[in-house]
């Protein structure tokens, strides 16, 4: 049966002769990456440089804005001799900026301590008891004295949580806090820096300035060696693969086949021998993280009932099979690139944007999250927390999903009652105006209507009779509102002039009968059905009649609904000018 094989990333940038991935996603995600003109740190699309990044090469450093795998934007480049081009790059092309020298060190620490978000600092260098804190010692020959940082990868980002001094090339990272088992960058100035693995908290390594992976040693690791083993390697088969697809680039006939065929057989040595380090180191952690690159090995695909291959069937076949290789009873897993990298490619790229489909993707990654309290907390907040803040409308019905399923039913111990109360109250509000529901009446406590016009008559949503309610709510006072109203008018004018059945139902926010009626009058909207909730108690404090502002989440004005034929929801909280594209793409114009 002929299978399509996913290699490991690992394996996979450095057979293609564009490098070799040392660390991290260099796929789609963040990674470090190398080759024989010098090292890339940062953000790569479809397998190329693509968002922000660091390239450290003979010549100079570059760091800045990439797109597809050129240097495109914002950009610096400082040379080995001092001169930097600062300013906008076009397709690897410098621009538009000004040159100028300065001093070869730079201001190294202040730069360094704006790379990362957080820091958390915990030293004691009283305590060197084995079972209690972290000591981490390094010995880099040749490195100048300077500060360098200890990071950990986290959410897709990298978090300080120690500093060191460094004094004729040896520092130490040391507290009386254990460290957090994981990945672990070890930051010697803004564009050099080297991956470590934390599992054990004592240990130490030695390595050359200008050699900082080949020449690396551990004392009292067993995990790191290993991890070097695999990267020494790689770097090795990547300078035989190189030339020869440089050399494949041009060649022709019989000495292509041949180049070929010495290419393959680099193939074979990297298969090997990852299959043989996996086996011999199943208990390295590191090992899960190799694993956690593999991608699903896709069998042919079935027959259709027309007797076709099922065009569907690798991408099913792809995303049901696409956590097997995820050790996720290892928490260890939630500080590496990998872990964030993957769930974010299967709730953004593999599955539908829609929040069915995201709420079926989001259960089962929390379900298989549940072998790690600490990897269950973070999937869980982490999918509740994107979703309440995305900019995509509807994607708020992934919130309330999640503090239905997870908070309000009590899986979350993490959470304080306080917290508790404000996460429920919230879904609470936003679960009523969800894309898809129907648009809730305006009735007060006893189910009667109270929504009144500037002449007392009572008026509903269902007494519109239209294919679409554009629903206002707008403060009569409010500045914004007094924009932003009259180009609504002029949209839903022309909606109706160009044959669309549209009408307007507009609810006034506040208190004062006269300034609404002025703001009809002034606004030119008296064709609309304006209605306002206007009591007074005896004291003559405002009164609501019902809990309207918190079904439609009205907290700042204006707000814009459009409601289909049904008073079901189409859209909400959306400009004057999509009401008019929303529309007309429903309507095929």
């Amino acid at each position: 049966m002929k299978k399509i094989i996913l290699v490991s990333l690992f394996c996979f940038l450095a057979l293609i002769g564009l490098g070799q991935c040392i660390s991290g996603d260099c796929f789609n995600g963040f990674g470090t990456f190398t080759s024989e003109e010098g090292t890339y740190k940062g953000d790569f699309k479809d397998a190329k440089p693509h968002g922000n990044g660091v390239f450290k090469g003979d010549k100079y450093t570059y760091e800045g804005e990439y797109k597809d795998g050129k240097k495109n934007g914002q950009g610096k480049i400082t040379y080995n001799n001092g001169n930097i081009d600062e300013g906008t790059f076009e397709e690897n092309e410098f621009v538009k900026a000004k040159s100028y020298t300065t001093d070869k060190e730079g201001n190294l620490e202040d730069h360094i301590q704006n790379i990362f978000k957080k820091k958390d600092k915990k030293k004691n260098n009283n305590k060197s008891n084995l079972d209690f804190g972290h000591k981490i010692t390094g010995t880099i020959t040749g490195l100048q004295d300077s500060t360098v940082m200890l990071a950990y990868y986290f959410g897709g980002k990298q978090y300080a949580t120690d500093t060191a001094v460094v004094i004729n090339g040896k520092f130490t990272f040391e507290g009386d806090q254990k460290l957090k088992g994981g990945m672990y960058l070890v930051v010697l100035s803004e564009s050099r820096y080297f991956d470590i693995i934390v599992s054990e908290q004592h240990f130490s390594f030695t390595t050359k300035s200008d050699d900082l992976v080949g020449a690396m040693t551990f004392k009292d690791s067993k995990e790191n060696p290993a991890f070097y083993e695999y990267l020494n390697f790689i770097t090795d088969m990547q300078k035989e693969v190189t030339p020869l697809r440089k050399q494949l680039e041009t060649a022709e006939g019989e000495n292509r086949t041949s180049l070929q065929e010495k290419a393959s057989e680099v193939d074979k040595k990297v298969k090997e021998f990852r299959s043989n380090f996996i086996k011999n180191h199943s208990d390295k952690f590191f090992t899960k993280i190799i694993n956690a690159t593999t991608e699903p090995v896709i069998p042919e695909s079935p027959l259709d009932s027309l007797g076709n291959p099922d065009k569907t069937f690798p991408y099913r076949f792809y995303k049901k099979y696409f956590w097997d290789n995820i050790d996720f009873s290892d928490e260890r897993m939630l500080r590496t690139p990998i872990f964030f990298s993957k769930m974010d490619q299967y709730l953004d790229k593999l599955t539908a944007k829609h929040p069915d489909s995201i709420n079926v993707s989001a259960d089962i990654l929390v379900e298989l999250s549940r072998a790690n309290s600490e990897i269950f907390q973070y999937v869980v907040s982490h999918i509740t927390s994107t979703y309440e803040r995305s900019k995509i409308m509807g994607m708020d019905a992934v919130f309330v999903h999640m503090v239905e399923k997870y908070y309000i039913t009590n899986q979350c111990d993490w959470v304080d009652s306080t917290q508790l109360v404000k996460i429920a109250d919230r879904a609470q509000k936003i679960a009523p105006n969800l894309i898809g529901r129907k648009a809730s009446e305006f009735l007060d406590f006893y189910g009667r209507p109270f929504m009144k016009d500037t002449l007392d008559k009572l008026h509903t949503l269902q007494e519109i009779n239209a294919d679409y309610t554009a629903l206002i709510f707008y403060g009569p006072t409010c500045g914004h509102c007094k924009k932003e109203i009259p180009k609504v008018k002029h949209n839903v004018d022309s909606l109706i002039a160009a044959g669309h059945n549209i009408k307007t139902f507009a609810v006034a926010t506040e208190f004062d009968k006269a300034d609404w009626k002025k703001f009809i009058n002034d606004q030119k909207i008296g064709d609309w059905t304006n209605v306002a909730d206007i009591n007074h108690d005896e004291e003559g404090n405002p009164v609501a009649s019902s809990d309207w502002r918190d079904k439609y989440d009205i907290y700042s004005t204006p707000v814009i609904y459009l409601l289909d034929k049904d008073k079901k929801i189409i859209a909400k909280r959306i400009t004057h000018t999509q009401i008019v594209e929303i529309i007309s793409r429903l309507e095929g114009n």
